[in-house]
């Protein structure tokens, strides 16, 4: 099933909030009846800048694609692409970027992931509130003299104190909590990671990430952002 969501991007042709009303449901008629509409936001007629009413921009989430083959999932969506061409702006297709979801076993293992905030000023963290959080138990060498690593949780920390920190100073907190190598030598440390809509990762109705397994298999909804 398809989940669709409503954004904007300005276009000066439509003058009034009864405009809206009629457009929305329009572009929504154009969907299949096989798809389950989730949620729509329609937040029509405002204003922008330059005093001229906006436009929605459809955001599709390809439910669908969890548990298919990278290949298995690009069908899908290329089908939806040519079923529905005005909910993806008139487009022959999409562009896709493959991610693969961090695992334990990866070589970047010790290290934090600290998204920032749109403007890329400070930490905002995924959940927005500044808390971190890491993943995994971090191991230490043997501190009993039995062979067996002692295996402790970490974290979270909370990198917005009023004011969001900086990547930088976020990371010198969390390494300051965890000063000690693990049981393979590494010591904790840290990557920025930037949201949709950030500076350096700017919205792209065009492109569709997939978060994928060491096994070529989607693991989380994809969607055009």
């Amino acid at each position: 099933s398809l989940n669709y969501q409503v954004h904007h991007s300005p276009i000066p042709s439509l003058q009034t909030n009864d405009t809206m009303k009629t457009v929305a449901p329009l572009l929504l008629a154009l969907l299949p009846t096989a798809s389950a509409l989730r949620k729509v936001l329609t937040e029509g007629g405002k204003l922008d800048e330059n005093g001229q009413r906006e436009l929605m921009s459809f955001t599709v989430i390809f439910e669908e694609c969890v548990g298919k083959t990278i290949a298995e999932c690009e069908a899908l969506i290329q089908a939806d692409v040519e079923a529905n061409p005005a909910l993806f702006e008139d487009r022959a297709s999409l562009n896709y970027v493959e991610h693969k979801v961090r695992e334990d076993t990866d070589n970047s293992y010790f290290k934090v992931g600290l998204r920032t905030n749109a403007q890329e000023t400070g930490v905002a963290g995924i959940l927005g509130d500044g808390m971190i959080f890491y993943p995994w138990d971090w191991c230490y060498p043997d501190e009993n003299g039995d062979g067996t690593p002692e295996c402790r949780q970490i974290g979270p920390w909370d990198c917005d104190v009023g004011t969001p920190l900086t990547v930088e100073q976020c990371c010198n907190m969390i390494k300051a909590s965890v000063p000690n190598a693990d049981v393979h030598g590494n010591y904790l440390e840290c990557y920025a990671s930037y949201p949709v809509g950030s500076v350096s990762n700017p919205v792209d109705y065009g492109r569709v990430t997939l978060q994928v397994n060491k096994d070529g298999i989607v693991v989380r909804p994809p969607r055009n952002e």
